[in-house]
């Protein structure tokens, strides 16, 4: 686990009946929570440690910006052999032409560069457009838009410019690939190992998804960074709904017109955030004893369609490794499944890094580090490597945290 901050690179190496195979998941990280890499120096990293051996698969969980800014820096890829490219289905450049409602998620991400300076800053029409919202919520837009924007080159580089060590392309796939669940992906990249996909959902409306359901036993707003967005005015201004007359003066839909008018930056900046993370891949790596769950940054809606369906939450309970999701956001991993379903001390890993501002203030979410202390959870944080030594081996600079996962 490299120590990008606020973002996420794993380097795994698996033992095979065919020697070692490697896969990267992610290469990241956000300018507003940089750990010890920028995006030239992780991937010069990433390089070294790979000493001309090959990277059998690359995998890019979904396209916020802290998980895919590194694989933008293409000239120096052009040095590392990649044998396959795994992304979420929705990333298919045809995948939004039969479906009008990725087309247009795809046009409001794709908008956010609008609002932004080259610098990632928002430019005088944002600042124009958030009217009077405060210091920290601007702060809370900058972030999101800034992390959501298109990242044209990291996204053209994993879709069209990693080639084999032989030049040839570097197979693409997009997952899942057909309409099961759990779904499986086979490749002769990975002898002996087998792949389970449980995210992201087909369903849109599980992909858009973000309200934590009462189920998860998380406080409405506990741990929400910037939660509290909903209204600009105290409970002395509000009409009590006992109230409200029967016939109101105004349409539903010109009064959500009027709304968007005055709040659309920071709810679009909301949404467009959600939905990346909606797109997020979740993969389960079984390879002899070890079970690796690797959730990206998925959130309500893919972990909602996990813990209703039994075989895909017995792959996520099974696991004896962890990439905690979401930089240990609270909407990120539920409690319930830490609380009731994956096994006492399981290893897991937090790539994170805390700080001030409406994003970073409060993750990693206090309660889920209780509850995965009292699950007896054998954890460790990119930003503080020192619990669990002898488990995980920080680097003597903490640029990365090393851990053997029995297999």
């Amino acid at each position: 686990m490299y120590n990008v901050g606020f973002g996420d690179c794993f380097l795994l190496r698996i033992p095979t009946k065919d020697g070692e195979r490697r896969m990267l998941v992610d290469c990241g990280y956000h300018s507003q929570g940089q750990g010890e890499f920028d995006d030239k120096t992780l991937v010069n990293q990433i390089a070294e440690d790979l000493a001309g051996e090959t990277l059998h698969v690359v995998v890019a969980t979904h396209r916020h910006q802290d998980h895919i800014s590194g694989f933008g820096e293409a000239d120096l890829w052009t040095d590392i052999g990649v044998e396959e490219v795994w992304l979420p289905f929705t990333a298919h450049p045809d995948a939004a032409k039969e479906d009008p409602a990725l087309r247009a998620w795809h046009g409001l991400m794709n908008s956010a560069a609008e609002f932004l300076t080259p610098k990632g800053k928002l430019t005088d029409a944002a600042n124009a457009a958030l009217g009077l919202r405060d210091e920290q919520e601007r702060a809370a837009a900058e972030f999101m838009l800034w992390n959501a924007r298109a990242n044209a080159p990291g996204i053209q580089n994993l879709l069209t410019g990693m080639t084999r060590r032989d030049g040839g392309a570097a197979k693409r796939r997009f997952l899942p690939e057909d309409k099961r669940f759990p779904s499986e992906v086979v490749t002769s990249a990975l002898p002996g190992v087998t792949t389970h996909v449980i995210g992201p959902p087909r369903d849109p409306a599980l992909r858009k998804a973000r309200k934590v359901p009462p189920s998860w036993g998380v406080a409405e707003g506990a741990g929400t960074p910037g939660a509290d967005l909903a209204s600009p005015f105290e409970s002395e201004w509000r009409v009590p709904p006992d109230r409200l007359p029967g016939k109101r003066p105004f349409k539903d839909t010109t009064l959500e017109t009027l709304r968007s008018f005055n709040d659309d930056l920071l709810r679009a900046a909301k949404a467009v955030d959600g939905f990346l993370n909606g797109e997020s891949l979740v993969l389960v790596l079984d390879f002899g004893s070890a079970r690796l769950l690797l959730p990206g940054d998925a959130e309500v809606g893919t972990w909602s369609a996990i813990l209703a369906n039994p075989d895909a939450l017995a792959l996520a309970a099974g696991a004896t490794f962890l990439k905690v999701g979401h930089h240990g956001s609270h909407n990120a991993t539920p409690l319930v499944f830490v609380r009731e379903y994956i096994a006492r001390r399981t290893l897991a890993a937090i790539s994170t890094q805390q700080g001030k501002g409406k994003f970073r203030n409060g993750i990693p979410f206090a309660e889920l580090l209780t509850t995965m202390d009292k699950r007896e959870l054998r954890y460790v944080r990119s930003d503080n490597a020192v619990r669990n030594k002898g488990i995980f081996e920080p680097e003597k600079n903490d640029r990365w945290v090393d851990c053997v996962i029995p297999c």
